[in-house]
């Protein structure tokens, strides 16, 4: 038995205290004489005012420190145990703080009241919000791979789209229903019924949830909501996706390519000593190496430009140090390696292939930086889809800027070295060429729901930049257009189905951008409410429908450097907290502590002041209990 106040407070209290280290003989009238003590008075003093502080100006202003360095390091993704060396620091610079709360627990606390006020703000704004969209992505990180992250985008006060993260839920099972159950929990996390909100847009990324999973996703969202639009958003590289599902039977060359490649890499990698010898044979090569990390991890190294480039620029020099370690009797394991490599490197096929798939990554690439830009609507981003559908196809057609160097380069030998199976190679690569395009097609042009797709086309009449100059042809634009977006919101509970005053509304705004200008639609339809009632809406909803992915990037490597900075697992109620933080939060200088730091102080008054003479000398019998393991939850 001990006593777990003075046990909390040992450097007020005597250490050597049988109080402290506990003991089976304490009688009443000893405990009654520690009760009275000084020295437990003391620590009961701090522990009052631990849990029960008073909120003065002076504890406001040091406990407003004390936030502000928790929410630096949650920016940072640096770990709980930092707050009281900063909090030192701090003081150091002549700042008061409070000691009593730097510790890891305190730190965890402070975070979690500094993401409970963003979200109180983020429920507010989608309540304010006429309509909104929802985003989901599966983190690319193996501690998190039960997990998705779910994201809103909603309309500000001032008409313009912003995207906010809503919470990181776990994911039950990797199904429909598994999806479903994480969305919903996501926002009943702020207190909202997903089925009761107005979604207009969902958009999920590709590159963890196959494209059945994706469509059988989508029609149950239809369900639920009749009008909402299924479109596609690419956080991760889109060739990911697309080598996952075209590489099989008739596509082995994929494999056997990649297969290779990191059977080449790993031989130098996994060997001080090899790569030591790369650095001097092949530095370019070598130092793409060494950024590449643990290569078995890495899903598709021919998906790695850069290393392509690197292997092809210093390819002479890697054949020659292969044939050199080849020779070398003495290494026997290294040398009927470096054997079988060669066999790869000299292979007319291969190499050919590797060139090719510069040029296939490069349109892929060109494609997912689409969603990267900024401004950027959903129209435009079916454009460049359809303009990575036709990059593909003319790729089957005649050789891209890579391969059209390699032909241009390539005689009787590739860099003085003569590469076999020549004719054989030659005959299979066109084959194979269309076969990977062709699939490719296939892949991109169903990643969008078809009537979502039909949408994303029309809403194109709702960009200036494709608005006629001549008058004439302004008074015919866009109203098959105008028909076809209403036509699918018409299910829409706060949309109305008058075509006819849709029409007139569209002539109407037609007629003022002829006569006086504007810049932006939805500012202008907003300007004049009662003007465009059903357009208003109209721009509203293509406003907000899911289209750039800057905010999700933001959390993935929020993710990244927070995982890498801890070394223990944090839990998904911390993680969630630090990410809440990390992506909606505003910069350092623009972070204002004060809701935080009233939640704070509304947590320890919700507690009893009445402290009873059995909780301040509570004594537990250690026949069960362990003294390391007896602590108050909150220390």
């Amino acid at each position: 038995m001990w006593c777990h106040v003075c046990r909390q407070y040992t450097v007020q209290s005597s250490r050597t205290s049988a109080f402290i280290i506990g003991s089976r003989q304490f009688k009443i009238h000893t405990i009654k004489l520690h009760s009275q003590s000084n020295l437990h008075k003391k620590c009961l003093q701090l522990y009052k005012l631990r849990m029960h502080p008073e909120k003065t100006e002076e504890m406001c202003k040091n406990m407003t420190f004390l936030l502000n360095s928790a929410y630096h390091l949650a920016l940072e993704g640096r770990p709980y145990s930092e707050l009281r060396p900063l909090a030192e620091l701090l003081k150091k610079c002549e700042l008061k703080l409070v000691d009593q709360y730097m510790n890891e627990g305190d730190c965890q606390i402070l975070i979690h009241h500094i993401a409970r006020a963003l979200r109180e703000d983020l429920a507010e704004k989608l309540r304010l919000s006429p309509f909104l969209s929802v985003i989901m992505d599966s983190p690319n990180n193996d501690l998190l791979s039960d997990t998705v992250a779910v994201y809103v985008q909603l309309l500000t006060n001032e008409g313009s789209p912003n995207t906010e993260l809503l919470s990181l839920q776990r994911l039950s099972i990797a199904n429909v229903e598994g999806y479903l159950q994480a969305i919903e929990q996501a926002f009943s996390v702020i207190g909202l019924r997903f089925q009761e909100l107005l979604v207009v847009g969902f958009g999920v990324d590709g590159a963890n949830i196959s494209l059945a999973t994706r469509d059988d996703l989508y029609t149950a969202l239809q369900k639920i909501f009749p009008w909402i639009l299924c479109l596609p958003i690419m956080i991760s590289p889109p060739h990911l996706e697309i080598l996952d599902a075209i590489s099989g039977k008739e596509l082995t060359c994929l494999e056997d390519l990649e297969n290779n490649l990191k059977q080449l890499l790993s031989f130098y990698r996994y060997s001080p000593r090899m790569m030591s010898e790369l650095r001097n044979a092949a530095p370019t090569l070598s130092e793409e190496v060494e950024s590449l990390g643990d290569i078995r991890a890495v899903r598709w190294i021919i998906c790695e430009p850069n290393v392509l480039n690197a292997l092809i620029k210093e390819y002479f020099e890697v054949v020659a140090h292969l044939k050199e370690i080849s020779k070398q009797t003495q290494r026997a394991d290294a040398s009927a390696i470096a054997l079988t490599l060669l066999q790869f490197l000299l292979d007319y096929q291969s190499v050919k292939l590797a060139y090719f798939m510069l040029d296939y990554i490069a349109v892929l690439s060109r494609l997912a930086s689409a969603f990267r830009d900024e401004p950027l609507t959903v129209s435009k981003v079916q454009s460049k889809i359809e303009e990575a559908i036709q990059e593909l196809g003319q790729l089957v057609e005649s050789p891209g800027e890579h391969l059209q160097e390699f032909e241009d380069n390539f005689q009787d030998s590739f860099h003085g070295v003569e590469l076999k199976n020549l004719r054989v190679a030659e005959s299979k690569f066109q084959s194979i060429r269309e076969k990977i395009c062709n699939k490719s097609q296939a892949i991109l042009s169903q990643n969008s729901e078809s009537q979502s797709c039909l949408i994303a086309k029309a809403c194109s009449v709702l960009d200036l930049s494709a608005w006629r100059e001549n008058i004439e042809d302004l008074h015919s634009f866009g109203k098959e257009e105008i028909q076809t977006i209403c036509g699918h919101l018409k299910t829409l509970p706060s949309l109305s189905d008058d075509r006819n005053g849709v029409n007139c509304e569209w002539q109407g705004l037609k007629f003022s951008f002829s006569s006086s200008g504007f810049k932006d639609i939805v500012s202008h339809v907003s300007a004049h409410k009662q003007r465009y009632k059903i357009l208003r809406q109209v721009a509203q909803i293509v406003k907000v429908l899911p289209c750039s992915i800057i905010c999700c990037e933001k959390g993935r490597a929020a993710i990244l450097k927070t995982c890498k900075n801890h070394r223990g697992r944090l839990t998904l109620e911390q993680m969630d907290n630090r990410l809440m933080l990390a992506v909606n939060g505003p910069p350092m200088a623009s972070f204002d502590a004060k809701r935080a730091l009233d939640s704070w102080f509304e947590e320890k008054s919700g507690q009893s002041d009445a402290i009873s003479t059995a909780m301040v000398v509570k004594m537990m019998d250690d026949k069960h209990q362990s003294n390391e393991t007896e602590f108050y939850p909150d220390m």
